[in-house]
């Protein structure tokens, strides 16, 4: 079984709640999911998975950029910071260059 992560405690849980209905967009809402869930029930990441419906890897990630980043983290309409910026904005770079 995957271990907990500690999750800053940035907001109170019925801050979290708050911005949870006053979110729109399904990944946005379970990104406040997988904090709600790790502040007010901590759990493994392998449960926080199975209850939110994502990857292990995911809910880490998520976990990790709003410790590092706090709440903005999540407001973010990027998933993951280690992403080239080009690659979300549809510069698909050299790699792709010559192939449409």
């Amino acid at each position: 079984m995957a271990r907990s992560k500690y999750v800053a405690d940035y907001l109170s849980l019925s801050e979290i709640k708050m911005k949870m209905q006053m979110t729109a967009g399904f990944l946005k809402m379970q990104k406040w999911l997988v904090i709600y869930n790790a502040l007010a029930d901590p759990r493994s990441i392998s449960e926080i998975a199975m209850h939110t419906g994502l990857s292990e890897g995911s809910v880490h990630r998520i976990i990790e950029e709003y410790n590092r980043l706090g709440p903005e983290a999540l407001e973010s309409s990027r998933f993951m910071t280690d992403v080239p910026l080009e690659c979300i904005a549809g510069n698909r770079g050299p790699r792709h260059a010559g192939m449409d």
